[in-house]
């Protein structure tokens, strides 16, 4: 049914793609890319824009990686390299997303081009047990709420959980309900936290939320009445209720702490005394 159609089948693929000549000009590119340059991610007119300069930019701003891509733009479109692979961190919509970017060589009338693909696989950055974001995620979304709130003037921080008793529940019901009992506490969270904020999965037991960027003094009290006690869930066992609940500790930027270092020691600090609190009880 394709054979004398003029069916793109780039234009059905969910990846920015474009094709930059030796100059670095983008000749071509797809609907997503077009779609993600009118979101102001990209040149606004692709066609015409230059990809090497874009790239030059984003070096200059210190974007992650962004050497590293232009470096391999420039081996395929020299003919130093037939195609080149990388994965990127870039932030828009107050959030970071992983990119990979697959540059490949092309010739068209012994012209030598590159074909340009970007991929969002921001989704494999998930710890595979509560399907949360990893501590990767973590790091770089405090990193960037931490920018942007110093340039608005804005509080943003971070929440810090930790599981009671996980050891305890694995010896006494098995690891597949301390399991259970850390996927219950994840959803918890979530629904405690709201969809503004980012929870991730940060070690065995621990869990990390960072709040957004735009938070005013408020709205950083209210989180931090919201968390005050702890988060308390529980899980069906047998025909009985297992309870779960995490000891929780809170730091906002700029009181608590300027760097992620320093709001991070703070919020530990913060939910330690409340773990030793419940030890005592």
């Amino acid at each position: 049914m394709f054979e004398n159609s003029k069916f793109d089948l780039s234009e059905c693929i969910p990846s920015e793609i474009a094709v930059v000549d030796s100059a670095g000009a983008i000749v071509r590119s797809n609907r997503k890319w077009k779609l993600t340059a009118k979101a102001g991610l990209l040149a606004p007119e692709p066609e015409g824009s230059n990809y090497i300069a874009e790239c030059e930019a984003a070096v200059l701003r210190g974007c992650k990686g962004a050497a590293e891509i232009l470096a391999g733009l420039r081996a395929v479109l020299a003919g130093d390299s037939q195609s080149f692979i990388a994965v990127y961190v870039c932030p828009f919509g107050g959030r970071q997303h992983w990119f990979q970017v697959q540059i490949s060589a092309l010739r068209i009338a012994r012209e030598r081009y590159a074909v340009a693909m970007h991929v969002d696989v921001s989704g494999l950055q998930r710890d595979p047990l509560t399907g949360l974001p990893n501590r990767a995620v973590f790091d770089e979304q405090l990193s960037l709420a931490l920018n942007l709130a110093r340039v608005a003037g804005s509080v943003t921080g971070l929440i810090i959980a930790d599981m009671n008793s996980l050891k305890t529940v694995n010896d006494i019901h098995g690891h597949r309900v301390g399991d259970e009992a850390l996927v219950a506490l994840a959803a918890e969270l979530e629904k405690m936290a709201g969809p503004d904020c980012i929870v991730a999965r940060i070690g065995g037991d621990e869990f990390g939320v960072v709040l957004p960027a735009n938070f005013n003094d408020l709205s950083a009290q209210r989180i931090r009445s919201r968390f005050a006690d702890g988060v308390s869930c529980s899980i069906m066992l047998q025909q009985k209720r297992l309870f779960i609940s995490a000891s929780t500790g809170i730091a906002l930027y700029p009181g608590d702490g300027h760097t992620a270092s320093a709001l991070f020691t703070a919020a530990d600090q913060s939910m330690y005394t409340r773990k030793r609190g419940l030890a005592r009880a």
